[in-house]
């Protein structure tokens, strides 16, 4: 049984959790493939099914195990083109994710923890206005250890009792027990989980909860 009020941070995933941006992926994704003159269109559907995995298990499930363009090549130019277009195409933040990270941050240290590319995190901090409230971002892009080992290492850096990680997927519930920390599954992102910890369906039930621990 977890004693929610034990709870001194939040640590945050990104995609399906604090914004969806999954069609400026699409468009990434695209203006890269054609880079290459390689004809290969990636869709919506087929980005939301990938959601948290990391940009080489994603070209794996998106180009095959025998890629016309090998992933040494292609996953660089992705990432500059990231880097490049994001800041201007971004995502939609979920309804509340602003006013909630605000009011959190005076009762939780406030972090965040995602598969993504090294400058994903600040970008999407930035562009929907919560990176004051922020203590730390941490990437697999800049790391290139798995969630588990992010949320051991932030755990520890920050001398924490109980931090709880807040995701949308089956493989950031595994995550989390790995690291032994308790998951807040969000189900109104894109993925599905039988494991949490605790359920919410939206970002403002999530701050209703644990402003009222």
């Amino acid at each position: 049984m977890i004693d929610w009020s034990a709870t001194d941070a939040l640590i945050f995933d990104m995609d399906g959790t604090l914004w969806d941006a999954v069609d400026s992926y699409c468009e990434i994704w695209n203006t890269t493939f054609r880079t290459f003159g390689v004809d290969c269109h990636v869709g919506r559907s087929q980005l939301v099914g990938c959601m948290g995995q990391t940009l080489d298990v994603i070209y794996r499930n998106i180009a095959g195990d025998n890629p016309v363009i090998p992933a040494t090549r292609f996953i660089p130019v992705l990432v500059d083109n990231e880097k490049a277009m994001m800041p201007r195409l971004a995502g939609i933040p979920y309804p509340g994710v602003r006013e909630g990270i605000e009011q959190l941050s005076k009762k939780y240290v406030i972090l965040l923890l995602s598969n993504c590319g090294e400058d994903g995190l600040d970008n999407m901090a930035r562009h929907i206005g919560i990176a004051e409230f922020v203590t730390e971002s941490v990437t697999f892009g800049a790391t290139k250890r798995q969630k588990d080992a992010n949320m051991r290492y932030l755990k520890e850096k920050h001398n924490l009792v109980q931090p709880v990680y807040v995701g949308d997927t089956e493989s950031d519930c595994r995550s989390t027990h790995a690291a032994g920390l308790p998951f807040v599954f969000a189900s109104y992102g894109f993925g599905d989980c039988v494991d949490a910890d605790l359920t919410v369906a939206s970002f403002r039930e999530l701050t209703e909860f644990f402003l009222n621990r």
